[in-house]
């Protein structure tokens, strides 16, 4: 089992969208996968059609009920553990517990042997969320945008998990960065690319990179991942390639 969090402190880069497709591709190539939403805003529960879940990863966190209850199957081989908004208390319920990095990592063991992947949608944040995300993976991907700004989230989320590696999790690989909504006809798409390999290094930035595509933005607001709604389009071809470079990794 592999744990695979897909994490940048920035919004609007496409964490939600790289787990939504890169789960339900591995799970079409015959792969047991278990997403877990720890984004409060719960962008990916209710891009999968599941707007008011009766168990939640939060109730796992809590210690209501165990996390093999809140699993949702999606299909045969594509499992979700949604969330909702109640997640934000999380950060502040936990402040004062001893042990609270790993709260997440201590619950998902439960499920070792029952599924080859869990991917951690982490949200935009360097809070307890994101550090339980990090402290329970054994690899991040970091998806940015061709903006500046993007790349400013960049540099604060490989600090943090360096952090995470020294104090908390020293297994924890970075294994890579990835543009997503990428265009390469404007020029600053072009410099920025060469800014960020120089940042993380050559052979860190992914091949692949995922182009505009506007079905990738329909999709999530019909409750429908990228392969169901528009399996041939640039996004769909995009991340199953990128898919494919993250296995080989």
């Amino acid at each position: 089992m592999e744990i695979i969090a897909i994490s940048n402190q920035k919004g609007g880069v496409g964490k939600t969208t790289s787990v939504s497709a890169i789960s339900e591709i591995l799970s079409k190539s015959g792969k047991k996968v278990v997403m877990i939403d720890l984004d409060p805003q719960a962008n990916l529960s209710k891009g999968l059609g599941i707007e008011k879940p009766d168990y939640t990863i939060q109730g796992v966190l809590f210690d209501e009920y165990g996390i093999e209850e809140a699993v949702e199957a999606i299909n045969d081989n594509l499992l979700l553990i949604p969330c909702t908004k109640a997640l934000a208390n999380f950060e502040i319920e936990m402040l004062n517990e001893i042990g609270r990095e790993y709260i997440l990592k201590n619950k998902i063991k439960a499920l070792e042997g029952q599924c080859d992947y869990i991917i951690l949608d982490s949200p935009p944040s360097l809070g307890l969320l994101t550090i339980n995300a990090l402290s329970a993976a054994e690899s991040v991907y970091v998806p940015i945008h061709a903006q500046k700004y993007s790349l400013d989230g960049l540099h604060e989320v490989l600090e943090t998990i360096d952090k995470v590696k020294e104090f908390i999790n020293p297994g924890l690989k970075f294994k890579g960065a990835y543009f997503n909504q990428y265009d390469q006809r404007k020029l600053l798409t072009r410099a920025l690319t060469e800014e960020v390999k120089e940042m993380v290094g050559e052979e860190m930035l992914l091949n692949t990179f995922i182009r505009v595509n506007v079905a990738l933005q329909e999709a999530p607001t019909l409750g429908k991942s990228i392969l169901e709604y528009a399996p041939e389009s640039n996004g769909a071809v995009d991340f199953k390639n990128l898919t494919d470079e993250i296995i080989s990794r």
